[in-house]
C-alpha cells in the first residue's frame, strides 16, 4: 500500500523506516506556553500511532541549564533505548565547559549527536564559542542539528556556509530550514553549494508545496522528516511529507532513510 493511502486509512507506517530528525522533551520556558504532555510517554504513544521508529531528541531544559537537561535526555532515553536517540546541548557562553560537557554526554550518557539553539543562546553560530562544537562532532564523527531562522543575527542560513566550508565531511543540520519562506529560500541557495548541509522540514509555515519546492531545488537525500516536538502537533509535519507530490522513493528518503544514515555514521546501532 503507498504511503499515502496507508496515512488516509488511519494506519501506521509499520512498513517504511521513520525517523523524526528533530524532537524535544520537556516543558517550555515557565509561562512563555502552556504544554499539557511534554514528557517522552507522550512522545512514544504518538510515534506509535504514526509508525514512527526512532526520535532524536534534547531537553528544553538544557537551554537554560545544559547539564540537568542533558541528564533529563539521557533518562528518556534509558527509558526507551530503542525509541529515542538523545543530542547533547551545551552553552557556547561557557567555552571551557563545551568540551567537557559533551565528552560527558558521549562516553557517560550516550548521546550520539549535539543539538545548538543559537538563538536561545543568543550568540552567533559563527562565533568562538562554538568552534569546540564543530570541532568535537567533526572529529567524532557526529553531526550538528541547529536552531535556524531567516534575518537571524545569530543563525541565519547563510551564516552556515563558512561553517560547512571549514568541515566539509560533517553532517549539518539547518533546523527549520530557515523558519519563514524568505529563510526557505535562502536556506536552499546555502544548501546548493554545500552538499554536507541538511534541509529538516519541521515548521508550522512548512507546507507540502514547499516540501515539493525544497526536493526539487536540492534533492531528496538532503531533506529530512522533523515533528519539533512538543511544540507543533506531530500528526501535522508528517502529514505534509506523506501526501506531498513527490514521489514513493522520495518520501521513503525524507521520513527516515537520510537521517538513518547520518545516525549510523555518528554510531547509532539499531
Amino acid at each position: 500500500m503507498a504511503i499515502e493511502d496507508k496515512v488516509r486509512e488511519g494506519l501506521p507506517l509499520d512498513d517504511v523506516l521513520v525517523v523524526d530528525a528533530h524532537a524535544h522533551l520537556g516543558a517550555y520556558s515557565e509561562g512563555r506556553m502552556y504544554i499539557p504532555t511534554p514528557d517522552e510517554d507522550t512522545m512514544v504513544r504518538l510515534m506509535d500511532r504514526m509508525g514512527v521508529d526512532v526520535a532524536c531528541i534534547s531537553s528544553l531544559e538544557a537551554m537554560s541549564d545544559f547539564r540537568a537537561g542533558n541528564e533529563r535526555t539521557a533518562r528518556a532515553v534509558r527509558k526507551y533505548p530503542d525509541r529515542l536517540v538523545g543530542l547533547a546541548v551545551v552553552n557556547p557562553h561557557y567555552p571551557e565547559e563545551v568540551g567537557p560537557e559533551l565528552e560527558r554526554c558521549f562516553e557517560e550518557l550516550g548521546m550520539k549527536g549535539i543539538k545548538i539553539h543559537p538563538t536561545c543562546n543568543d550568540y552567533p553560530v559563527d562565533g568562538k564559542g562554538y568552534e569546540e562544537v564543530w570541532r568535537f562532532a567533526s572529529e567524532r564523527g557526529t553531526f550538528v542539528l541547529s536552531h535556524t531562522w531567516q534575518g537571524s543575527s545569530t543563525c541565519g542560513p547563510k551564516m552556515f556556509a563558512s561553517v560547512a566550508e571549514k568541515y566539509p565531511d560533517l553532517p549539518i543540520i539547518l533546523g527549520h530550514s530557515g523558519g519563514n519562506p524568505k529563510g526557505y529560500e535562502e536556506a536552499i541557495e546555502v544548501a546548493k553549494d554545500h552538499p554536507n548541509l541538511y534541509l529538516d522540514l519541521c515548521g508550522s509555515l512548512i507546507t507540502g508545496a514547499w516540501v515539493e519546492r525544497i526536493v526539487e531545488a536540492v534533492g531528496a537525500d538532503r531533506v529530512l522528516y522533523g515533528t519539533d516536538f512538543p511544540f507543533i502537533d506531530p500528526f501535522y509535519e508528517f502529514g505534509k511529507v506523506c501526501f506531498a507530490g513527490i514521489d514513493e522513493e522520495e518520501k521513503k528518503k525524507i521520513l527516515g532513510l537520510n537521517m538513518a544514515e547520518i545516525l549510523r555514521r555518528a554510531g547509532w546501532e539499531r
